[in-house]
């Protein structure tokens, strides 16, 4: 399994089986990066798209992909149906330029639905 991240938060996880891939980018390129996965036969393990923060609010997205042996035709939809989600909500309003503080909250949210999921998935 991968880890597809931005969120520093996850720099140092240490979980066997799992490699993570830390990117120092914004929530859209972790979006188009994951694409990218899908399109190598990876299968999306966590929804893009979790949690009750919208995509035009939050700055960190974390997303849990495992390699396949042929195409998931299922993570192609969801993955371009997130970007497409993206998209309308940027168009809408802008993510604004947080503070550390709340920039923090959101890297803590991210962190721990993944682990939760991450958790879920492994046991």
């Amino acid at each position: 399994m991968i880890l597809i991240t931005n969120n520093p938060r996850f720099k140092k996880l240490d979980i066997k089986n799992l490699k993570i891939e830390y990117y120092d980018t914004d929530y859209f390129h972790i979006l188009e990066i994951t694409r990218d996965y899908v399109h190598k036969n990876y299968e999306i393990l966590t929804h893009p798209l979790y949690g009750s923060v919208k995509p035009n609010e939050t700055i960190y997205r974390t997303i849990l992909v495992t390699k396949n042996d042929s195409l998931n035709y299922n993570s192609v939809t969801l993955i371009s149906e997130a970007i497409d989600t993206f998209i309308k909500f940027k168009k809408n309003k802008v993510t604004p330029t947080w503070n550390d503080k709340v920039k923090d909250d959101f890297s803590v949210i991210d962190y721990d639905l993944l682990i939760n999921a991450i958790k879920r998935i492994i046991n």
